[in-house]
């Protein structure tokens, strides 16, 4: 369900990202995998790698994704946003699609994105808008909802410069991507 309601933010932050085959490339809170996919048949002498904190979409991605994990084109891991299992300045991009209001530490996933990307690189946070999420009943319990400029002064926190913000719509809702460079 998610993979399908989300692709409109996914297929942005796709094209947001710009992709090279030498790429090295995060996503954070990955889901279903379709961006992991979609990622992994454009960085194809590169890596893309995926966290996500639930054991169960992990588990549905390693099997998805069986063949691209044993090839060595693709990684993925259960860890939180707050706490990425990679080294300083690894990443030369880094995404994350509708999972920044499920995050118990925003700020700190943000600049844990910050911290493994390589000097000059590029992130991409692509998010649901507070207006089209505030009188979603699931949206009551415990998420916080954001605006762009919440978005905007968190990159600007962790150090991210040449921030751009973009609003798109999909049937389903209004959505910001946010892009920025270390």
């Amino acid at each position: 369900m998610f993979n399908r309601r989300n692709v409109a933010l996914n297929d942005v932050a796709l094209e947001r990202l710009a992709l090279t085959p030498h790429d090295r490339v995060l996503e954070v809170g990955f889901g279903g995998g379709y961006l992991l996919g979609r990622m992994s048949h454009i960085v194809t002498d590169g890596l893309v790698a995926g966290v996500d904190r639930s054991e169960g979409m992990v588990a549905f991605c390693q099997k998805r994704f069986q063949s691209l994990l044993r090839e060595g084109k693709l990684e993925i891991r259960c860890a939180s946003a707050e706490a990425l299992p990679y080294p300083t300045g690894f990443f030369t991009k880094a995404c994350t699609v509708n999972t920044i209001f499920y995050l118990p530490d925003a700020a700190r996933a943000v600049s844990e994105l910050y911290r493994v990307l390589a000097d000059d690189a590029g992130v991409v946070i692509c998010f649901t808008c507070k207006e089209s999420l505030k009188d979603r009943g699931f949206a009551r319990h415990g998420l916080v909802l954001y605006e762009a400029e919440d978005v905007r002064a968190l990159m600007s926190s962790a150090g991210f410069r040449e921030i751009s913000m973009t609003q798109s719509a999909d049937r389903w809702r209004k959505f910001i991507c946010a892009a920025g460079r270390k």
